[in-house]
C-alpha cells in the first residue's frame, strides 16, 4: 500500500487547537488541494467535522472513528485494522492520512512517505504530530519560493521517504 501522511506543523510539531488550524495559509490549503487531489484521504472524526466542506470532493474520503455513525458522502471504518483491510483495494491510488494526532500516531508505522508544511512560527498548539526520526525517514525534497518564506507565515513544503 501507498500510505502517505500530509500535515502543517510549526516548530514544535503542533497541528492544530481547539479542532482548527494552527494558521490559515492559502498557499498550503493550495498544495494540499493539489497533492490530495483524486486520491484518497483518511482522517478521524474530529479532523473531518473541522472541514469547512464536507466532505472534501474529487477525493475518497475515509474517516477512522469508533463512532456507529453514516456520513454522507464518506466511508466509516471502526478500527485500525478494518483500515488497513479497506485501504488494500486502492492499489493504484495513494493515500493520504490527513488527522488528527491520534490517527497520525496510529498510521505512522504504516506511511512510507511524509508530505510535511514546515511552518517556521511557534503557535499556541493543543495537537501534535510524532516526532520524525532522523533514523527512519531522509528528506527526498523540499519546495517553495521566496512568497513562502516571506509570507506571514513562512513555510516550506517538505517530503520525506522511509529509509
Amino acid at each position: 500500500m501507498n500510505i502517505s501522511m500530509i500535515v502543517a506543523l510549526d516548530k514544535n510539531n503542533g497541528i492544530g487547537n481547539e479542532n482548527k488550524l494552527l494558521a490559515h495559509i492559502p498557499e498550503d490549503l493550495k498544495y494540499f488541494k493539489n497533492v490530495t487531489n483524486g486520491q484518497i484521504i483518511v482522517m478521524g472524526y474530529n479532523t473531518y467535522l473541522s472541514l469547512p466542506k464536507r466532505p472534501l470532493p474529487n477525493r475518497i474520503n475515509i474517516v477512522l472513528t469508533r463512532k456507529n455513525i453514516n456520513l454522507d458522502g464518506a466511508i466509516v471504518v471502526n478500527s485500525i485494522d478494518r483500515l488497513l483491510d479497506h485501504l488494500k483495494e486502492y492499489k493504484d491510488k495513494e493515500i493520504f492520512i490527513c488527522g488528527g494526532a491520534s490517527i497520525y500516531e496510529q498510521m505512522m508505522p504504516y506511511s512510507n512517505k511524509l508530505y510535511i508544511t514546515h511552518i517556521f512560527n511557534e503557535f499556541s498548539a493543543d495537537t501534535f504530530f510524532p516526532k520524525i526520526e532522523e533514523e527512519e525517514w531522509n528528506i527526498d525534497s523540499i519546495s517553495g519560493d521566496f512568497e513562502n518564506i516571506y509570507n506571514k507565515y513562512p513555510h516550506v513544503f517538505t517530503i520525506y521517504k522511509r529509509k
